[in-house]
Formats: structure tokens, sequence, C-alpha cells
């Protein structure tokens, strides 16, 4: 094994550092060393290099949480992952005791900390974990596949809560990776699919898996398409996967109608019309990240039922992941994948 390897650092506000770093050591008993297979940028990736960033990450920190790979070393006291086992990684560590943690709201922890955000994360060739976050993966998944399972937990959380039905429309402000993977399950589940975006590159992506209705929202007003595919009642459901849309959302719901707000942008101060809550009896909920449904999304990729790696438009080795970075955050892709190699 080498003694280093190339990894994306945060380098404070608005830079990534490709560099080279030190392969890590277990220093944990119960912790593993992982060989990645590569891992996903997320949307908060971009967040996090952004100017002023939307999260704080810690400087020097190897980036990226939506990671996988095999073990290649495991601590002492680690009970039932294997070496060589092909493993998923829950990149959001809890405490466990907090009052949070007690009432079973892990996502909601107030001392958690975070792969590829606090600590090293899966931008590089190795990366630490524990136990305790790792969830077995079939090898007969392929990588271009199984690298969608964190997103995936996180859009579960989600959509479990919708359980929109057979027949009903949803309507999904925002086509980006999170935004088609609330589609493909949208779809999976019988529902007409309205999807709505400004980036020519990602309105093609949703036409080619197969959303009912794509609009670009420079060139029509949504609410009114949205009323006049459903006959003036509105949809059943909205997903604003941007973080900037709630007020919206609020518009083309249906009476009686539920609002999924999963995108995150905090300097956002969108209005909401608090009458039409009020008089069409909606349902506002926030969607934050994955409490307990990693088995359930690599359930569901293992079974075939959606097949998000057909919105794979980049994959790129560490050494040029800032190409990736930039098409992303230019909506000239849909999802970017970075490789150690």
């Amino acid at each position: 094994m080498a003694e280093t390897m190339l990894a994306g650092t945060f380098g404070g506000v608005g830079i990534l550092e490709i560099k080279e770093r030190p392969i890590p050591q277990i220093t944990k008993d119960d912790w593993v060393l992982i060989e990645n297979e590569g891992c996903g940028v997320c949307g908060s990736d971009l967040h996090i290099l952004a100017d002023p960033p939307g999260f704080e990450a810690t400087p020097g920190a190897i980036l990226g949480h939506e990671f996988l790979g095999h073990v290649v070393e495991i601590g002492s006291a680690v009970q039932q992952i294997k070496v060589g086992d092909r493993v998923a990684v829950n990149p959001n560590m809890t405490c466990g005791i907090c009052r949070y943690c007690k009432a079973g709201l892990r996502n909601h922890c107030e001392n958690w900390t975070t792969l590829g955000l606090n600590i090293d994360g899966g931008f590089a060739r190795y990366t630490t974990a524990p136990e305790a976050y790792l969830h077995k993966v079939a090898e007969s998944l392929p990588f271009e596949t199984a690298v969608w399972i964190e997103p995936l937990s996180c859009v579960v959380n989600g959509t479990d809560r919708l359980a929109i039905q057979p027949g009903q429309t949803a309507v999904i402000i925002g086509a980006g990776p999170i935004g088609l993977l609330h589609g493909m399950m949208f779809k999976a589940a019988g529902a007409k699919v309205i999807v709505s975006d400004l980036a020519p590159f990602r309105l093609e992506a949703a036409k080619n898996i197969g959303m009912d209705v794509v609009i670009n929202g420079k060139d029509n007003d949504l609410t009114t398409v949205v009323m006049d595919h459903t006959n003036g009642l509105g949809a059943e459901v909205v997903a604003d996967a941007v973080g900037n849309q709630v007020g919206s959302a609020v518009k083309m719901a249906a009476r009686g109608g539920q609002i999924a707000v999963f995108g995150m942008i905090e300097h956002a101060m969108p209005t909401i019309k608090q009458f039409a809550v009020t008089r069409n009896e909606l349902t506002i909920f926030g969607v934050f990240v994955s409490p307990y449904t990693f088995p359930r999304a690599i359930q569901i990729l293992e079974s075939g039922v959606i097949e998000p790696s057909i919105l794979n438009s980049m994959t790129l080795p560490v050494a040029e992941m800032q190409k990736g970075i930039d098409a992303a955050r230019a909506g000239e892709a849909v999802k970017v994948v970075v490789t150690p190699n």
C-alpha cells in the first residue's frame, strides 16, 4: 500500500484543494479502513464550496459523503463487518445520548459530526469509518448505481412520508440529482410527474428518464402548467428540491396536498401566502438527511425498481474533480462521480 493518496479537500471559503494526504490509519477499535470505489458530488458539496458557504466544513478536511467501497482493515472491536465486505457509509454520525437521539430522531442529533464535512470523507482512495455506520452492499450492484445509495436514503425519508398514490400528480421543482430521484420514486409509485428547472441539460435528463411533463421555468409559468394538467385542482404532492421555492409550491398544491421541502439554501427567505396554507389545509414538512433509511435505499437499488445511473453525467478522477464541480454548479451535469483513479 502506498503511503499517500490524492484527495479533494476543503481549502477555505470557495476553495477546493487537490493535495496529497497520508493514507489514514484506524485509531479507534470499532472503526474500519475502506478502499473507496468512488464518491458522488452532492449539492451540499457545492454549498460547502460556495462563497459565502451554505455549510461550514472543517478546513483541511477531505470532502465527499456519498461513497462506498471495500473494507481492507478492521479494528479489534469490529464485530460483524469483515475484510473484503463491500459497504456503503452513512456519513452522519450521532452521539446516541442527546434528547433527540433518545427520542429516535437521530438525524437531529445535537452533537453529530459528518464524514466529508467535519472529518475526512470520500474524495480519496481510502477513508476510515465506524462499523455502526456501514451497510453491506451486494457485489452484483454496479458501482454506477450503488453510488446513489446515500442520496436515495435521504430522498426515501421524504417519499415515505408523502406516500403518493397511483394516479396522483406530483410536481418537482428542480431537476438536479435529488429532484430526479424524487421523480423516479414517484413514477415507480404510479404517479404523474411534472418537473421544472431552468437548465436545459437537466431538463433533457428529466425527459430521458420518462418524466411526464418537463417545464423550463424561464419560458413557462409552472403554476399555470400544473393547473392545466390537473383540471384546475393542483398537485397532490409538490417537492421543492431547490431550497427557496416553498412559496411557489403553495400556489400549485391541491387542497389537502402535501409539500416536501428538501432543498436547503440558508440565505433564502421565500414568501409564503399563509392564507392559502390554512384555507387549503396544506401539509408542509422539511426533509433532512436519512434517519434509518439506508437499508431501504439499498433494497430499492438492488431490486432494480429504479435505475438512477442513467443520470451519471461525468465520472472523473480526484485530480480533475474541479471540472465536475464547475459543471454541476453551471447546470451542465446532473450527477458527477469522483473516483480515486
